[in-house]
């Protein structure tokens, strides 16, 4: 499989499939590996970054090339951008201090309110003489629906050969065809169908889009720099992990926690349904969900994430659902909601030799199993032992996923919206 796609790959390949936008013959040099757009003073060229809410169009184009091709076209729209940036930056520091003005002053909370008065002082337009809009090699143009319907894309399969390119300083990328790029790179040992360039740090900052999409940075960011409270379970039975706290929290968790809460419960529950007592089956986390909602709201914490398992002893497999849920305002004030989901199968059938030899010398799993094998159990407790290492593959798997998409989602407040990033996120359990 190949590796994830930068935020400007998805949205510019979504984009892509939408109809409305002409794909109108382009003209000389051919094949250009870019996307173009005829405006007053000259012409874009660059890639997608996305799509708003109201069907308008950031296009990404690189500043050291248009201040070469049109170099008063460039001093204008780096202009507009240096205004936008100013008004935008003005705008965060009065959400960010709206935010911690709603935060209580206590020792739970001193980390996030640090944390939201550093990125006021980073946003301050009033510090120091540097133009925001100079510091990085991109420049962001808003094109309105209309102006949109124009643009000639590049075919989507070049869609990372430009970013590779862009990434490499390839000189004459907008003006020649991609075969030359490819064979540029090519010639320097760069496989740029393997390549995943991210620039979404060297971007412009981005205006909030909506107020939904604001609250959901907010949460995101609230569980990646504030208190944290995590909940793992089978079932319908969840516990309380202890709070971590920063975004690595949870990536530690031991062997001991896993097998001496949840992997107990699994491995009895597995044994139950190998020796032929009724199980229960796979259930739904709603009603899970429902009661780690009572803790949050007992603690006045507004986020919690929630890490089932639920082992399928008849397809031999382990599922570990894992999912972030933050109280956001709706219609009818604060309400509950799933904003991330992750869901991870492990086959049980498979051997796994290094972590099943954890499970059996483990200090609390390991006398169990071994006072069931004197009994006579050896050959269900070798398969229940497997479905434990399953679990715990499954486990390691969502973890990685669940702190690549909080960091995602929180390595900038002002980056581009949380829609763009995970289209699903923010829907109802």
């Amino acid at each position: 499989m190949s590796p994830k796609l930068s935020p400007l790959i998805l949205a510019a390949s979504l984009l892509v499939t939408l109809t409305s936008f002409g794909q109108e013959k382009p003209a000389v040099p051919r094949d250009l590996p870019v996307d173009r757009i005829a405006v007053d003073g000259g012409e874009l060229r660059g890639l997608i970054y996305g799509v708003s809410a109201r069907g308008e169009v950031w296009f990404a184009c690189r500043k050291v090339w248009l201040k070469k091709a049109y170099p008063e076209l460039a001093a204008r729209l780096e202009k507009e951008q240096e205004e936008r940036e100013w008004d935008l930056r003005t705008d965060y520091i009065r959400r960010l201090a709206q935010w911690d003005k709603s935060l209580e002053s206590s020792p739970e909370n001193r980390p996030l309110k640090d944390f939201i008065d550093q990125e006021i002082s980073r946003m301050d337009p009033g510090l120091g003489t540097e133009k925001p809009a100079s510091r990085g090699p991109f420049i962001l143009v808003k094109l309105d629906a209309a102006q949109a319907r124009k643009l000639v894309r590049a075919k989507p399969e070049h869609l990372r050969l430009a970013l590779t390119g862009w990434k490499e300083e390839v000189e004459k990328l907008e003006e020649q065809p991609a075969a030359a790029t490819i064979a540029e790179l090519k010639k320097d040992g760069i496989q740029w169908d393997k390549e995943s360039p991210d620039f979404s740090s060297r971007m412009p900052g981005m205006p909030v889009e909506t107020e939904s999409d604001w609250e959901l940075r907010k949460a995101f960011l609230g569980f990646a720099r504030g208190r944290q409270l995590r909940f793992q379970g089978t079932g319908e039975t969840i516990f309380e992990t202890p709070e971590g706290g920063g975004v690595g929290a949870g990536a530690g968790l031991g062997l001991d926690q896993i097998l001496g809460k949840l992997g107990p419960g699994i491995l009895n529950g597995a044994l139950g349904e190998l020796l032929g007592e009724a199980g229960q089956g796979r259930q739904d986390n709603q009603r899970a969900a429902v009661e780690a909602a009572k803790v949050a709201d007992q603690k006045k914490i507004r986020q919690f994430r929630l890490t089932r398992v639920q082992p399928d002893l008849v397809r031999r497999q382990v599922v570990v659902e894992d999912t972030l849920h933050a109280k956001l305002p709706g219609p009818n004030g604060l309400a509950w909601k799933q904003i991330h989901r992750e869901e991870i199968q492990a086959d049980a059938a498979i051997a796994r030799p290094q972590t099943e030899a954890r499970i059996q010398q483990d200090p609390r799993a390991g006398p169990m199993l071994a006072q069931l094998r004197q009994v006579g159990l050896g050959e269900k407790l070798d398969e229940a032992v497997r479905f434990g290492a399953a679990t715990l593959e499954a486990q390691q798997q969502a973890e990685a996923g669940f702190q690549a998409a909080l960091k995602r989602y929180t390595a900038r407040v002002d980056g581009p919206p949380i829609r763009w990033l995970a289209p699903a996120v923010g829907k109802a359990p």
